[in-house]
């Protein structure tokens, strides 16, 4: 009997690999780190922070096919002992968390309204911890609020259509 194996929403637009390697270089040193992958999609990003060194990432993603993608691949890297996957909303996973994270990365579908449900979240609590990062990939024509609490953008960086903006916690 031959399964069907379920296919990826033609809607995910994976990051770049110019824009992956620009989020590294960005952040230069995740080694030992814990990061958080929001809108993980493939997972391509959380991947790369653990093959460079993450103490743990934690992946989150609604997408159930997303998911067991996210799962597959964890597992064919060898790297599933220090990650951990929600199967959730990224929005309710940040309402929902209880600790704070050294770098919270997040690539929300484009021009969704997804940033200002983030932003919400980031004027009631602080999920970054004091020295962490938050990255912003969005679309160009989307603007962004300069401050959000304890939490200031740091640098913006443009890839053709895309912008990765970097938040720094302020004291």
């Amino acid at each position: 009997m031959i399964q069907n194996k379920p296919k990826l929403k033609k809607s995910v637009r994976p990051t770049p690999a110019v824009v992956r390697k620009a989020i590294f270089d960005i952040l230069q040193d995740v080694e030992d780190r814990v990061f958080v992958d929001l809108y993980a999609g493939k997972g391509l990003v959380g991947i790369e922070a653990l093959k460079r060194g993450a103490k743990n990432v934690i992946f989150v993603e609604k997408d159930p096919v997303l998911f067991y993608f996210i799962k597959n691949s964890l597992k064919m890297n060898q790297l599933y002992d220090r990650a951990k996957i929600y199967k959730m909303d990224a929005v309710n996973f940040l309402k929902d968390s209880l600790q704070e994270y050294d770098i919270i990365f997040a690539d929300p579908p484009y021009e969704s309204g997804e940033i200002e449900r983030i932003f919400k979240v980031f004027e009631n609590k602080n999920l970054i911890k004091e020295g962490g990062v938050m990255i912003l990939q969005h679309h160009k024509k989307e603007s962004l609020r300069e401050r959000l609490k304890d939490l200031k953008i740091h640098k913006c960086y443009k890839y053709g259509d895309t912008l990765l903006t970097v938040y720094r916690r302020t004291e």
